[in-house]
């Protein structure tokens, strides 16, 4: 349905977010038990306070990374309503389809 070269692309893309979506949100938890363990080791309130602000970022960062790949859909139907592509196909449909294929 779609292009040889952006199958080859959209292969790529979805790799590649499969190993983060499963990776990132895993090293970013494990950041954050070792930050809470500081926390509670830790005897300066200033420390404590800079501690507790990044860990509430790095599970922040980890829930975004985690449904970036369930937004790819939506993104892909707004790039359709603005960017079509030159055949009948659409970016969503060719995403869908490299998509049934890798899974």
């Amino acid at each position: 349905m779609c292009n040889s070269d952006m199958r080859m692309i959209l292969e790529i893309v979805i790799k590649v977010l499969d190993v983060v979506h499963f990776f990132v949100p895993i090293v970013l938890i494990i950041l954050c038990t070792v930050d809470i363990f500081k926390i509670i080791v830790s005897k300066k309130e200033d420390e404590i306070k800079k501690l507790r602000k990044g860990v509430i970022w790095n599970l922040i960062y980890a829930v975004i990374i985690y449904l970036v790949p369930f937004l790819i859909p939506f993104i892909l139907n707004a790039v359709d309503s603005i960017l079509p592509m030159d055949y009948d196909n659409s970016w969503y449909g060719c995403y869908s389809d490299v998509k049934k294929f890798i899974d």
